[in-house]
């Protein structure tokens, strides 16, 4: 099931915006004048998917609905008590109206909210603060914010001061938790960069590691099923030839090619290195028994680097949107230094081109890197993908083919997405896509 409509009503108190997702091209492009709340519609979306319900507390709203596909239709709105104290109440309508409170504060005011968090931090050492709202889990790099620590951790608060005692409902828990949503922030290279003063690695970086790490699993589960087909492949090629060939010279030349091909690709994108003079020749007129050596060897070979299918496609279509807009200076895709960039235009005495540190991107290629990266190797299959201000920092040329390039990740990695722009040239051609949020009028 998918989203298909949001609505906010008496947003900040006055605004009421509707928002039809366009399912079909999967992008769908806010855009609005500045203070009409594009951001913290996406924000609300976020916490409300997120369960990061605290984030409510401090948004003025009357109501915020969600319709989806097959026509059921939640309804949450924000019900106060005495003291301004907030419930989220929440309501399904469809052929039986069903009800669920998500939220709810017990004797809480928002000035306790720092005492809280600074009891939980205490009793979790793990916990370190990073910024006013954010805490890093240093056993795992979690980024973990102020809303979403009082309900990770809540067993930690007192039962008086805070309770959601309701059991949540399957009908609720069922759809809530196949809505998977991310979002892309303005300041995507700020939010980690928080961290410098522990860990003086910046966001660019960061990812540039943690594309080593997922080539070189993808390279120990390789090594690991080669092992496993050599040890095997003495048993299996002796059980073939028992058998009647039925391996045409053309089936094994076009199998050999089409080895050598994706052998190329992958040689290409940084996954695995090619020997020179190691093309496989065409065979000709070879005895049965060679076809049917050659053809396991190749059934094999295709085994072994089939398990890099899905990131070889990725890092293609990376290495193309990253290069077809820097401008003198190369992306190339290393195992061991993940993100490595080659100056096209300054060599040394020896004619060597010389190495740009990734930390010395300008900011509006770093904000490119960043965002692609997330876009194509940080995104879950089947999420929607919320985007805050993708032209931050970025040239015209650039912002103009942004929604060509995005249509393209949202193919390959199964995605919607929404936007929130100021910016025409994001949307370039693509005004059919746009639906525009409005002030008074």
């Amino acid at each position: 099931m998918k989203l298909k409509e949001i609505k906010v009503e008496k947003l900040f108190g006055i605004f009421n915006h509707h928002i039809k997702l366009n399912n079909d091209s999967r992008i769908t492009i806010i855009i609005g004048e500045n203070g009409l709340g594009k951001t913290v519609l996406l924000e609300m979306i976020e916490a409300f998917f997120k369960e990061r319900y605290f984030y409510f507390n401090n948004v003025d709203f009357e109501s915020m609905t969600f319709k989806f596909d097959d026509d059921i239709t939640w309804v949450l709105k924000k019900d106060l008590i005495k003291e301004d104290l907030p419930i989220l109440n929440l309501i399904q309508i469809n052929k039986n109206k069903k009800e669920f409170k998500p939220h709810r504060l017990n004797n809480f005011q928002a000035r306790d909210i720092e005492m809280l968090t600074r009891r939980i931090s205490r009793q979790i050492p793990s916990l370190s603060r990073i910024g006013p709202r954010a805490w890093e889990d240093r056993r795992t790099g979690n980024i973990i914010h102020q809303d979403e620590l009082l309900f990770k951790y809540s067993d930690y608060i007192p039962n008086d001061i805070y309770l959601n005692n309701q059991e949540t409902p399957k009908w609720f828990k069922d759809r809530h938790d196949s809505i998977k949503i991310s979002l892309i922030e303005t300041q995507r290279l700020i939010s980690l960069e928080e961290r410098e003063e522990k860990t003086h690695k910046k966001t660019v970086e960061k990812y540039s590691m943690e594309l080593t790490k997922i080539i070189k699993s993808c390279l120990t589960e390789s090594t690991e099923l080669s092992s496993k087909l050599d040890r095997t492949y003495p048993n299996r090629l002796v059980n073939r030839l028992k058998k009647i060939s039925n391996v045409t010279d053309k089936d094994l030349n076009q199998e050999l090619l089409r080895l050598e091909k994706k052998r190329e690709l992958l040689d290409t994108v940084g996954l695995i290195e090619i020997e020179k003079d190691s093309n496989i020749l065409e065979i000709d007129n070879p005895q049965d028994v060679i076809r049917d050596v050659l053809m396991l060897y190749v059934e094999d070979s295709f085994k072994k680097i089939e398990i890099f299918d899905k990131i070889a496609t990725k890092i293609e279509t990376f290495l193309d949107i990253i290069n077809r807009r820097f401008k003198h200076k190369k992306l190339h895709i290393d195992k061991e230094n993940g993100f490595l960039f080659i100056s096209t235009v300054i060599f040394d005495k020896e004619g060597v081109a010389q190495i740009i540190p990734v930390t010395k991107l300008s900011s509006g290629e770093q904000n490119e890197l960043v965002l692609f990266y997330l876009l194509l190797f940080k995104t879950e299959a089947n999420s929607l993908i919320l985007i805050d201000e993708p032209e931050v920092s970025l040239h015209i040329s650039w912002q103009n083919c942004f929604i060509e390039d995005l249509k393209q990740i949202t193919m390959l990695n199964n995605l919607d997405v929404i936007i929130a722009t100021h910016s025409p040239d994001i949307i370039s051609n693509n005004w059919n896509l746009k639906v525009e949020l409005k002030g008074l009028e």
